[in-house]
């Protein structure tokens, strides 16, 4: 009995660590795209319909929406110590910045293969990994 009973909890403390898992990858995906969403939204400059769509997308992933990151306050002045929706825009805006996405076609940058340069790249998914500690459960 002592047996079944132990692998009873071994597998219930396994399946807690798979939850844990795939809420931690949710997350991280959920902040990925809340900086990609950033890292296009910022480059238009003309308001259009596609801005618009992509803005609300962008507040979609945000903490005020469905975001499942914490932004951290000091209880006493309410002052934000951390926040990790505002490093992500920060990382991908300097990362944009560092991307080459020239045409041949255009001296402009191409915005939308500089973000997804940027959303892919190991050296992002590094930067969201450091924000797991303001995941929310």
């Amino acid at each position: 009995m002592r047996i079944l009973w132990s692998a009873f909890v071994c597998l219930l403390s396994a399946s807690h660590v798979f939850a844990d898992e795939t809420h931690i990858a949710e997350a991280r995906q959920s902040l990925k795209n809340y900086g990609l969403s950033h890292c296009i939204l910022k480059h238009f400059k003309e308001k259009s319909e596609l801005e618009a769509d992509i803005g609300r997308s962008a507040g979609a992933y945000s903490f005020m929406g469905n975001g499942m990151h914490t932004v951290v306050q000091d209880e006493d002045t309410l002052k934000v110590t951390h926040d990790p929706y505002m490093n992500t825009r920060i990382y991908v805006f300097n990362a944009y910045d560092n991307t080459s996405s020239v045409s041949k076609y255009t001296d402009k940058k191409l915005v939308m293969h500089g973000c997804l340069n940027v959303y892919n790249s190991p050296a992002f998914d590094a930067f969201i990994k450091t924000q797991d500690q303001f995941i929310t459960e």
